[in-house]
This record gives structure tokens, C-alpha cells and sequence, in this order.
């Protein structure tokens, strides 16, 4: 049984994760009225109407968080082109309902950003997503991580790299013996360490 996005393996939500969503949901918002807001004064100081025609147009096209979320990875460059995720969801569908963890770093959009992209990828691949968490303290660095639980997991580990690999995303491997599950893949911030 595949699980949704932020639920348990039985189905329920749990009080972190209706928080951390709300979290996640108030953050977006945030960088929707930042973003949006910096726009409008360059159009306003530029006055071109073929710049606010154009952005009105894209407004009625797709919504502003689609729109939001589409400059953030293209600006970012930590993100699957459509040829990517379908070469991923492909190989990874022959590994359909393995388990794994998806982390990244609570506060930062563009983590977050890329390990829901990840996430999805993923499940709809057939793989199990036990847990999405947000870690409240940095991992700085532009390499995702993928943590296992012990050396027996490394094959599994070093094809997983490959493929995030192959789709342009630098990877590291690490064993962390005290996580809960055996597979988590890390999204860590780029910005500075908070």
C-alpha cells in the first residue's frame, strides 16, 4: 500500500505533521508575497505594459504558487527536468515498495522544495514514503545525502546515488546507525548554517 504525502503507514496524520504543514504552507506564502511584491515594484519603476501584460497573462495560465515554485527551481538549479523524472520514476519502479525517508531543512524553500520533488518522484514510482521531516537544524552543503542504517544497505545506497546522479544532483553517502529507518535521503540547505 502506498502511502500520501505526510501520512503514517496507516493513514493518519499526526499533530507534527498538520503543523509542519501549516509551517511549510505559511512559508510558501511568504515567499509568494516577497517575491511577488519585489516584481511589481520592478514593473512599476520600469513602467513596461508589455511586462505586466505578460505577467497578467502567465497569472491566468498557471497559479501564483505553481508560477512561485517554477522560478524558485529554475533560479536554484537543484530541480528534474520532465526527461529526468520520467528516466527516475522508470528505474526506480523496479524497486517498487521499497521504504525510505525524505529530510530537509525546515525554513528553507528551496530544500524543501527538492525533497518534495524527490518525494513525489518516489511515490509515484511505487516506493513507500515512511517519513518527510524537517530538520530544525542545517545541514549546509549542495550535496543531497542518502543516510543508511548500516553497510548492508550500501548496494542499495551507491544505485540510489547513480540515479539522483544521473539526474544532475550531486550525492554523498553516509551510515547513521541510530536512525529509525534504514534508508533517509537528506536535502540539505544551501545557504549559510543557521
Amino acid at each position: 500500500m502506498t502511502t500520501g504525502f505526510l501520512k503514517t503507514t496507516s493513514g493518519q496524520m499526526s499533530y507534527a505533521q498538520i503543523v509542519t504543514i501549516f509551517l511549510l504552507v505559511v512559508g510558501i506564502g511568504a515567499a509568494a508575497f516577497f517575491y511577488f511584491s519585489h516584481q511589481r515594484e520592478d514593473e512599476t519603476t520600469t513602467g513596461s505594459m508589455e511586462s505586466i501584460e505578460s505577467m497578467e497573462f502567465a497569472g491566468e495560465q498557471m497559479g501564483i504558487e505553481q508560477k512561485l515554485m517554477r522560478d524558485l527551481a529554475k533560479s536554484e538549479n537543484r530541480s528534474f527536468s520532465d526527461e529526468e523524472v520520467t528516466a527516475l520514476k522508470q528505474e526506480l519502479s523496479s524497486l517498487k515498495g521499497e521504504r525510505i525517508s525524505i529530510e530537509c531543512t525546515m525554513g528553507d524553500l528551496e530544500s524543501c522544495y527538492l525533497a518534495l520533488e524527490i518525494n513525489l518522484v518516489f511515490e509515484a514510482s511505487g516506493w513507500i514514503v515512511e517519513e518527510f521531516l524537517f530538520a530544525t537544524q542545517s545541514t549546509p552543503g549542495k550535496a543531497v545525502i542518502i543516510r543508511i542504517k548500516d553497510a548492508s544497505m550500501r548496494p542499495r545506497a551507491e544505485d540510489l546515488a547513480r540515479l539522483l546522479t544521473s539526474a544532475g544532483l550531486s550525492v554523498t553517502t553516509q551510515i547513521d546507525s541510530e536512525m529509525l529507518f534504514d534508508l533517509r535521503i537528506v536535502v540539505p540547505s544551501e545557504g549559510p548554517q543557521t
